[in-house]
Order: structure tokens, then C-alpha cells, then sequence
């Protein structure tokens, strides 16, 4: 587990000479308190949760929050939070973890719920607040990859799902489907995620909205491949997909990734 930065404020309420309380700046005393960062590589994209029982040994009971948009879980005095570092082209995860100490005073706690309520990340000045958004629904997909490619590496029967019934396409699935749930999660033993937009677009007419599937014709509107070429290639769409033993997810983005993750899209386009 390697240590990127290390970040120590100590002593506080000397380092900072001011902090706000309300709207008002309030001269800080001196205080033998301390709240440290750290910045922690994430290349596996492992979301807060899966990091924090990968890695901490004494564990409690971490409670799910967000932290300027990104994901992120508190255990206690500690808050870990998984967001995305854009360096140029270059886009990675870290997580990125902050604590004060035991007994802190009560100024501190205040300071350090100051620092969560206002902690922005992203603040390239060529990154405005649509692309940011994409950015943090693309962490939360890689997350989400990660999630399912780890329950589809754990399956009991051997193999993988074949979905033989149960699914509109035999041996495929997609977020927006009811087999995504009911077939292919209950297969998996998870709760499966869905993409942070979950839609397919365009669907013609004669086709359902929401699925883009032709009960008449027991048809299917889209193709299944990464093509960006192909007008109508799935890949096109913000959905997950699953076909005979694969996961596949699309990102908004178009960076760099700086960890090797199979079976991206790069194609999607919003509606």
C-alpha cells in the first residue's frame, strides 16, 4: 500500500490563523489538536468501502456520505474518499483520507466538519462544472466495474452466468432490463449497480422506451460491441452491459486512464 503525499496540520488552530464560523472570521487560539491527510493511490478504482476493508485492519462500522459529489465513508474520527486527480490528459484515483485525534476539542470537530462541507476537488482551471460531473459519474462507474467484475470472479457455480432464460437475450444483459436485477443479480448473489444516467438513447419507435426491446419482434434496437462507428452500438449509451461473461461499462470522459481497465467505452453520448 504505497503513501503518495503525506499531508500533517498540527497543532490546528495555529496553522490555520482563521477559520469561519458561519460568515464570520474568528481569530483561532492556540490547541494541541492535529488533523492529518493522506493521499493514497487507488489504481484497482476500488470504491471507499471495498478500500476501507481492504486495508484497515481494526475496522467499525463505516457509514456511507459524500464529499463534494465523490463517494466516501467515515468510520469515527476518519473519513475516506475516493475522487478522481486529473493531471493533463491523465485521470486516476485516489483515496484520499482525513482524521483528527482522539479527545479533540470541540473547535476541532467543527473545523474538521468544515473542512468535509467545503473540500473541493477538481480545480483545474480547465475543468468547469458539467465536465466535473462526468468526472465524478465516470469514478463511480470504474467503481462499479470493479464491484461487478469481483462478484462474476467469485461465482459459486463455476464459469459465469450463462442466463440461459430469464433475460430478454440468452447470455445478455443490460442495466436497463429487468433481467439485470432479477436474473443476473440474483445469479451473482449482489444487488447490481446501475450507471449513474442508466438510459439508452434514442429508442425508435415500436420499441419500449426504457428497454429498447420489440416484444412483437423479439428484437433488440441496438448491437452489442464497442464500435464507435457504429451508430447503433450499445456502447453509444450510459448503461452497463453484460454479455456471456462480461462486463462492460461506458464513461462520459475521454482521458487517459492510468491503470489498465478492460472492456471501456469511450463512445458515450448524453442526450
Amino acid at each position: 500500500m504505497k503513501i503518495n503525499k503525506l499531508i500533517l496540520i498540527s497543532t490546528i488552530l495555529i496553522a490555520m490563523s482563521f477559520f469561519l464560523t458561519g460568515s464570520k472570521a474568528v481569530a483561532a487560539e492556540a490547541s494541541p489538536d492535529a488533523i492529518a491527510i493522506r493521499v493514497m493511490s487507488n489504481l484497482e478504482h476500488y470504491s471507499p468501502l471495498v478500500w476501507y476493508k481492504k486495508n484497515i485492519k481494526l475496522q467499525g462500522s463505516p457509514q456511507n456520505l459524500l464529499v463534494d459529489g465523490y463517494e466516501a465513508v467515515r468510520d469515527g474520527r476518519t473519513v475516506y474518499v475516493n475522487a478522481a486527480n486529473i493531471s493533463g490528459n491523465d485521470f486516476y484515483t485516489n483515496i484520499y483520507i482525513i482524521s483528527y485525534n482522539q479527545e479533540a476539542e470541540n473547535k476541532t470537530i467543527d473545523i474538521f466538519g468544515q473542512i468535509l462541507t467545503h473540500w473541493k476537488f477538481n480545480t483545474n482551471f480547465d475543468i468547469n462544472s458539467s465536465q466535473k460531473q462526468k468526472i465524478i459519474r465516470d469514478v463511480k462507474r470504474l467503481t462499479n466495474l470493479y464491484d461487478m467484475n469481483s462478484a462474476l470472479a467469485n461465482y459459486k457455480k463455476g464459469g459465469f452466468p450463462g442466463l440461459k432464460s430469464g433475460s430478454y437475450i440468452t447470455g445478455a444483459s443490460i442495466s436497463t432490463w429487468p433481467s439485470w436485477q432479477a436474473t443476473l443479480g440474483s445469479e451473482l448473489g449482489i444487488t447490481m449497480p446501475i450507471d449513474p444516467i442508466n438510459k439508452l438513447n434514442n429508442c425508435p419507435a415500436g420499441y419500449d422506451v426504457k428497454t429498447c426491446w420489440n416484444q412483437t419482434d423479439k428484437a433488440f434496437y441496438f448491437n452489442f460491441n464497442l464500435s464507435a462507428g457504429d451508430t447503433k452500438s450499445i456502447s453509444r449509451s450510459p448503461v452497463y452491459w453484460y454479455k456471456n461473461g462480461v462486463f462492460y461499462v461506458g464513461l462520459e470522459t475521454n482521458y487517459n486512464i492510468l491503470s489498465a481497465v478492460s472492456n471501456l467505452s469511450f463512445n458515450v453520448a448524453i442526450p
